[in-house]
This record gives structure tokens, C-alpha cells and sequence, in this order.
């Protein structure tokens, strides 16, 4: 069975449907937000869906294009990129691929409504004149690990998920990272293990606050578990179902990906600190790019102020719903479980309203700004966005 990618950020999946030659599914993008791994939260923010569609499909579009990928390869930040590989010339092989023909990733395009017919043509965003919430796509088989018992700890069973039709979600998240920020997990987990970056092939560098890097870390977590968790390249390659040179391909590739990223945010006035990408399988053995791309995936920031849910993180570790996550998380891995969803009690609370219009006209002065298209003339300034984001923390 096919199904789209979990997400908070979609309503609904359509299809079966056709597009062209191909089999697609057309994803609904709804104005719920998830925070915390959670899942739904109480709110709704207004036309936060259409702001992310148009946002991943804007970025998805730019990524298959070789004429961006040509562009990016003559500036500064490609150069830099390229000055602190550490992993020799197939890192710059693939750099030439994607100046040939781009990236390949699942997106088949735009729809202005939800489909009528089982028929669908897809567009391109400059084909649109007003903001989307359904893109179509190539579907990919989502198939969660099973959870059993071994020696009374519970386990998750990558058979199923490594053995489900293709094209099939590789069950990695492979987050960038261009430095190390205060908060940052990373100092926690070098902490925690003191080999954890040669792991991972990055024992160059130091996970040390206000570090920054040319060419960017790459950390890899669980994707499809209750609670992602960081995971050292042997286990990636372990649970993955990919052979090392598919794992390899898709690890560089994010690196080149997380590289034009930053360019693009760059020229628009912003930096993009750190992200988090997807792939999937493909029937003829190849990885391409898959998921969402907006604030939820992308750190981005202005002035040294983030846009994005990052304040909410702070107005919601002052709950009592936060507390009785953490203690559930603690609870449950004492336990061997990872059903700590089950032990929290409290329901986490409606956000104050100057929150909630705050949060919105994030998502929608985000989106006109980074597509450099006015797709929602309601949306705040961003110079009042930063500034409310700055007296909100």
C-alpha cells in the first residue's frame, strides 16, 4: 500500500490519481502545527498551509532546476563548500551531476483546488496566480518499524519497513547543521559521547557554541519512530535497507542541498543555520528528495532573530503540559518503552492570541520574502515580524 509522508502539516492525502505517465498523490496542506513531536496541537494558524506549499514548492522547484544549481556553483558559498570537503572527489562528481540535471525529488507540481477527476495536471508556481494548499506528488511507501520485545526491552523491527514496496521512504532524517548555536542538542550528545561527530565521519570538528562551518555537519536520526533519535552511521546503514554507496550519495547530496539552501536564503537577507531533509527509494535503485521545506525543516534567521516556531518552544516549556512530556519521555525510556505519549496526562494548552497572530505571519511574511512573490499581501512586514519575534523571547 502507498501513502504519503506523516506530517502534521497535511490534512489529507489524495489518491490514487494520474498525472501524465505517472501515478501521483496530492496532498492537502492544513494550518495545524506540531511541537515537541506531539503531533496536532489546539490551534489552527491562518493559511499556514498555503504558506508552506508555496514555500516547499518554490524551494522543490529551484532544486531540480541545473540552471540553479549552475548559478549557485559560481558563488562565493560553492567555493567555500568546496575548500572544506573532507571527502574527496566524489563529493564534487555529484556537484557536477546536479549542474547537469538537477535533483531529482518527488514533487510533480502545484494543483489550485483539490482534484475533481482522477486526471490531474500539475503546475509550476509561476503558472498560479494566487496561493495553494494541494501539491502532487510521487507516491512513496510509508511502512513504520514494528515494535517487539527483546529480553523484555522494546524494540523496533526494521524488517517490515525495509521490505516495503518501492518507491519507499528511506527511515533516516539527515539534519544539516552550518554551526553549533546555543541550545544546540549537539552539545549534549558530544557530551553524552564523546566519539559521536567521528561517527558520523566529522571528527574535524568541535561541538563548541558560536562554531561555524563551511561545509556542513550532517547528523542522522530515526524518522518513522515515536521520537526521533540520533543514530551513528553504522546504525543508518543497519536499518535503512540502502547499500553504503546509496547512503553516501544521499549524506553528500544533503550537504550540496543544505549549500544552495543557504545561498538562496542569503540572497534574500536571511540565514539558514540548519535543516532536516528526507529521501525515498526509487524503483530503479536511486535516492531523491522527499518531505516538506519551510520553517518547520529550516532554521532560518534574521538579525540573529529566528523565524519560526522557536518561540512557541519557549512559551510551551513554561506549561505544565511540557513538565509531564518530559517526564514521560524520562519515564518511558527507564522502561524500555517508546509508547511515552500513553503516560502524559496534561493537554497542552491554546496559545495566548498575540501568540497565535504572531506564529501565522511568520509562515506568510516567510513565504512572500523567500519566494521574492507578494503570494499574501496581508502578511506582516518582516521588520514587524522580527521585531514582535524579538519581544516575544
Amino acid at each position: 500500500m502507498f501513502t504519503q509522508l506523516d506530517s502534521s502539516s497535511i490534512k489529507d492525502k489524495i489518491g490514487p490519481v494520474r498525472s501524465g505517465q505517472n501515478d501521483a498523490i496530492v496532498m492537502e496542506f492544513a494550518d495545524s502545527y506540531s511541537i515537541f513531536d506531539w503531533g496536532k496541537m489546539p490551534d489552527l494558524l491562518s493559511r499556514k498551509g498555503e504558506a508552506l506549499a508555496v514555500l516547499t514548492a518554490d524551494f522543490f522547484e529551484k532544486l531540480e532546476s541545473p540552471e540553479t544549481w549552475k548559478e549557485f556553483s559560481r558563488s562565493p558559498e560553492a567555493l567555500t563548500l568546496r575548500k572544506s570537503n573532507r571527502f574527496g572527489g566524489i563529493f564534487n562528481e555529484i556537484g557536477e551531476e546536479l549542474q547537469s540535471v538537477g535533483l531529482r525529488t518527488y514533487l510533480l507540481g502545484a494543483l489550485e483546488a483539490a482534484p475533481s477527476a482522477l486526471e490531474i495536471t500539475p503546475k509550476k508556481t509561476d503558472e498560479l496566480r494566487a496561493p495553494f494548499r494541494h501539491l502532487a506528488t510521487l507516491p512513496v511507501s510509508v511502512v513504520r518499524p514494528r515494535m517487539t520485545s527483546v529480553l523484555g526491552r522494546t524494540l523496533p523491527d526494521y524488517y517490515p519497513t525495509r521490505t516495503s514496496p518501492l518507491p519507499r521512504l528511506i527511515p533516516l532524517a539527515m539534519q544539516f547543521r552550518f554551526g553549533c548555536f546555543e541550545g544546540s542538542g549537539l552539545v549534549e550528545r558530544v557530551a553524552h559521547d564523546p566519539g559521536y561527530l567521528s561517527s558520523l565521519g566529522f571528527s574535524h570538528l568541535k561541538a563548541e557554541v558560536g562554531q561555524k562551518w563551511g561545509f556542513p555537519l550532517v547528523e542522522l536520526f530515526t524518522k518513522l519512530e515515536s521520537t526521533e533519535r540520533p543514530i551513528h552511521l553504522a546504525e543508518a546503514l543497519a536499518l535503512s535497507g540502502i547499500s553504503a554507496g546509496l547512503l553516501q550519495d544521499a549524506l553528500l547530496k544533503t550537504a550540496w542541498i543544505a549549500a544552495l539552501l543557504k545561498y538562496l536564503c542569503g540572497k534574500r537577507g536571511f540565514e539558514l543555520n540548519e535543516g532536516k531533509l528526507e529521501w525515498a527509494l526509487s524503483a530503479d535503485g536511486k535516492c531523491f528528495l522527499v518531505g516538506l521545506l519551510g520553517p518547520d525543516e529550516l532554521r532560518i534567521s534574521k538579525g540573529g532573530v529566528f523565524i519560526g516556531k522557536d518561540f512557541l518552544q519557549t512559551f510551551y516549556r513554561r506549561t505544565r503540559w511540557y513538565q509531564a512530556v518530559e517526564s514521560a519521555r524520562t519515564q518511558a525510556q527507564s522502561q524500555g518503552s517508546s509508547e511515552w505519549k500513553k503516560l502524559v496526562h496534561e493537554v497542552p494548552p491554546s496559545l495566548p492570541v498575540q501568540y497565535k497572530e504572531l506564529a501565522t505571519h511568520c509562515y506568510l511574511a516567510l513565504s512572500n520574502e523567500l519566494t521574492g512573490r507578494k503570494w499574501f499581501p496581508e502578511a506582516w512586514p518582516l521588520e514587524q515580524v522580527v521585531t514582535r519575534l524579538r519581544e516575544s523571547t
